[in-house]
């Protein structure tokens, strides 16, 4: 398991994938499934859009990769052999784990910017870039609730308990200018929670603590702002990378935090200290990716400049 301390000696342990010429910028959004066995990469562009790997096997070669037109993320389900993408367009499809076929197809009705699943997999959170974010129910394929926001909304997150929905938003100002704020939900209703403003331009991305206590808001400035729930009150604030953190991942106990910008790179933060404990760049400024930490706490990945996939850990010594 990862700590804060361990995490200083992290390396890269393996590579999944082979490098891939693009002329396009890249932006990978990866996850784990519940078992730390497979991972998958969904390549917003450039390359295949969605691959994903069996770490069991020493091959570097997806066990399986589709060409999902606009995908925009996938997940594993938790209890099963499936998966689950999700496309620009809003159409949700399910494949097989193990022999990678087409299972199911379900349109929402909607484009889609940013997705969440629930750690439960049952429900998805969908947000469009201008104004509407939706709850759908996966098993019965339906819409729980929608509801419209004046705002650009960004990222977005469901609390491990089921209980709150959040997104990040920019406000639209007076002489295009744009004020961050932060939007939360009962998660079963769609009713509104609480709203907050923060005095940057946008929040890029949100993520709940594992322990539920509070909400963490990426903004635009390179600082992350821990609201406390259900009120939004700010309960402390740390550095994130300068240009703004993207993408948030908490380890399974809430010590760590993976943090990745825009800017090809992305660092582990001890959350007690608030501060970096490791980081790395491969200082590409085409490319992105999110940075996940393995379910059993042992490893983080992270999609690299070429196309593949890294895999961090911490070698066992001698």
């Amino acid at each position: 398991m990862l700590t804060p301390d361990t995490a200083r000696h992290l390396t890269l342990l393996r590579t999944l994938g082979e490098p891939e010429l693009s002329q396009y910028s890249r932006w990978q959004w990866l996850a784990w499934d519940a078992s730390s066995r497979y991972l998958l990469s969904v390549q917003k562009q450039g390359g295949t859009p969605l691959r994903w790997w069996d770490l069991h096997s020493e091959a570097a070669t997806p066990l399986f990769a589709h060409s999902v037109s606009r995908c925009v993320a996938a997940w594993f389900l938790p209890g099963s052999q499936r998966l689950l993408s999700v496309t620009a367009r809003g159409t949700l499809q399910t494949w097989s784990v193990t022999d990678g076929t087409l299972l199911s197809s379900v349109e929402t009705g909607g484009s889609v910017a940013s997705a969440c699943l629930s750690p439960d997999g049952t429900r998805l959170l969908l947000t469009a870039r201008q104004g509407r974010v939706l709850l759908w129910e996966l098993e019965r394929g339906w819409l729980v609730w929608r509801l419209e926001d004046p705002a650009f909304l960004y990222g977005c997150a469901l609390s491990a308990d089921g209980r709150f929905a959040a997104v990040g938003a920019a406000e639209e100002q007076a002489g295009a200018a744009t004020r961050a704020s932060v939007r939360l939900w009962d998660a079963k209703t769609g009713k509104p929670v609480g709203s907050r403003t923060i005095d940057t331009q946008r929040i890029w991305n949100v993520a709940f603590t594992p322990s539920g206590e509070s909400l963490v808001a990426a903004n635009s400035g390179g600082e992350l702002f821990f609201l406390g729930l259900p009120g939004l009150e700010a309960v402390r604030v740390i550095g994130a990378p300068a240009s703004g953190a993207m993408q948030l991942d908490f380890s399974s106990d809430g010590s760590l935090l993976a943090a990745s910008a825009d800017t090809s790179a992305f660092v582990v933060i001890d959350v007690h200290e608030g501060r970096d404990v490791f980081g790395y760049s491969d200082l590409d400024d085409m490319q992105g990716s999110t940075a996940n930490f393995s379910p059993d706490g042992r490893f983080v990945c992270w999609g690299m400049d070429d196309g593949k996939v890294g895999v961090w850990g911490v070698k066992p010594r001698p």
